[in-house]
């Protein structure tokens, strides 16, 4: 009986040293939040999330191998948890190692298919490794699964660029504006979108409604002379 309190006041003192670490995580005050997640973890090394949350801090501050060693960790402890392959994934992403990451993120789409931050992940690594086609398809599976997220909508319209699908880039290039109507880079985009369609006066239209509130007013009207020097 005397053993069971101890184990519990030890898993209570290592619960409360986690709890420090998200507060500290939560300020940005990441050096502070690393020696609480120690303690929790010298406390009881088999809780995978504080080698998670250790490794989300160490992450944040760049500390790319440590996170991966503390993500590993967590899914030693527990692979059937998604968001630790998502995590690892992004970490191995940022190291280059993209086949690797690839792996962690089709792992997490396994574990759990419905959430839209892993297809648009895996379309990330999809898209550095130039293979638009199955970018296209994760970020349009993004979309699918949360059609309110304008950076969803603004990557597969990329993924139509690169693809020269122009019409169906012009359609999601609309989506986002509705969700940011006064997104002006998103302006911008369709403006140079539509010089590709050949809807000049169209783009030019566009240009002359942002122009005065541009950051740089005379780089929007050189381009206004730029396509109209260059109508047929």
């Amino acid at each position: 009986m005397a053993n069971d309190f101890i184990l519990q006041d030890k898993t209570e003192q290592a619960d409360d040293y986690n709890e420090r670490g998200i507060s500290y995580f939560n300020l940005m005050k990441y050096t502070e939040a690393i020696q609480q997640f120690t303690k929790a973890i010298k406390i009881n090394g088999k809780d995978p999330d504080y080698y998670f949350n250790r490794g989300l801090t160490y992450y944040s501050m760049k500390m790319l191998e440590q996170s991966i060693s503390d993500y590993k960790k967590a899914i030693e402890l527990f692979g059937e948890h998604s968001d630790y392959h998502n995590a690892l994934g992004s970490a191995l992403e940022d190291l280059g190692k993209m086949d690797e990451a690839m792996a962690e993120f089709n792992e997490a789409i396994k574990i759990e298919n419905d959430v839209p931050d892993y297809y648009y992940n895996r379309g990330n690594v999809f898209w550095k490794m130039k293979n638009y086609d199955e970018a296209l398809k994760d970020y349009s599976k993004a979309v699918d699964l949360n059609s309110a997220d304008q950076i969803f909508i603004y990557k597969r319209y990329q993924a139509y660029l690169e693809l020269k699908e122009y019409e169906k880039a012009l359609l999601d290039i609309d989506s986002a504006l509705k969700l940011v109507p006064e997104g002006y880079l998103y302006k911008m985009e369709k403006a140079n979108l539509l010089v590709k369609l050949s809807r000049r006066n169209e783009a030019i239209e566009i240009l002359e409604s942002i122009k005065d509130k541009a950051p740089d007013a005379t780089a929007i009207q050189d381009r206004i002379d730029e396509i109209r020097a260059n109508k047929p």
